[in-house]
């Protein structure tokens, strides 16, 4: 249960901060965050205001919800529901966010319009990255493109993506009459996918650390005494010499990698390490 509430409330946050966003930084300049959401700001842009940005998501999700539950099954698409509803409501819930709130970010006689697409596809890439952590999605291209790859199962998943971004943007050219709006608008796209990455994945990245070393049950109990971190010894035999060598695996977090570079150099200062890059680990490691 405290499991579920946790992701409902990462889930409604996630919602509220890309909210806010759309509304603060891209849609009072014309420029659309891309997929589904991107068509309903284009939709509001063309209509003045008179159909909101959050009902028309919804509304046009929901086509592809239905295809969504015949084909790609009833969990993913209750999940893909979920998301967008909260999404949505949050969307023209933030429309009325105080004035005040828009002044200390506008000031007459000035434009910013990189700085808003930047700080717009942060927001939006902080709370889909959210939304996607808390276990719901936000449909659109996500469904349209899953729903292509079974008829075009040549291209990957994010090739379909692509060609759903790039189309969006040829639309946002046609309907601003602009290609300068449409290149704001592939930096807003482009800032939050990288964001929804780091989000997604997780800010506090680790380090998978290979350690060939003569001294292994040393350096071994100062990683599980002092670090509290687990660790694994493999065996191997170094070609050159034809000699058995013994080699630690472990993962450790960013800002414990110093220490364990102090703990190699006392317990082996002739250690070979190799270091690599970790997004993202999940259960036991003793």
């Amino acid at each position: 249960m405290k499991k579920k509430i946790m992701k409902t409330a990462m889930i409604l946050f996630g919602s509220f901060i890309s909210a806010v966003g759309l509304n603060l930084f891209l849609e009072p300049n014309n420029i659309a965050p891309g997929g589904i959401s991107g068509l309903a700001v284009i939709i509001n842009t063309v209509s003045k205001g008179l159909l909101p940005v959050g009902l028309m998501t919804l509304v046009l999700n929901v086509p592809l919800f239905i295809l969504g539950y015949k084909v790609l099954g009833k969990e993913f698409t209750i999940k893909s529901f979920v998301g967008t509803f909260l999404f949505s409501v949050m969307v023209d819930l933030c429309t009325h966010l105080p004035r005040s709130v828009y002044k200390i970010f506008y000031a007459e006689g000035e434009s910013h319009t990189m700085l808003y697409a930047i700080w717009g596809g942060l927001f939006i890439g902080i709370g889909y990255g959210m939304i996607f952590r808390g276990g719901a999605t936000t449909g659109g291209t996500d469904i349209g493109a899953r729903l292509l790859q079974r008829k075009m199962s040549w291209l990957t998943l994010g090739q379909l993506v692509l060609f759903f971004d790039i189309l969006f943007l040829v639309i946002v050219t046609v309907t601003f009459r602009s290609a300068i709006a449409a290149l704001y608008s592939g930096i807003a796209v482009f800032v939050s996918s990288k964001i929804i990455d780091v989000v997604e994945a997780g800010v506090n990245y680790a380090k998978e650390l290979y350690i060939v070393t003569e001294n292994p049950d040393e350096m071994a109990q100062e990683i599980l005494e002092h670090m509290k971190r687990g660790v694994t010894k493999l065996t191997g035999e170094g070609m050159y010499t034809g000699k058995s060598v013994s080699i630690l695996w472990c993962i450790v977090y960013n800002r414990q990698l110093p220490q364990i570079r102090k703990i190699v150099d006392k317990c082996d200062p002739n250690a070979f390490i190799i270091v690599n890059e970790v997004r993202e680990t999940k259960g036991l490691h003793d």
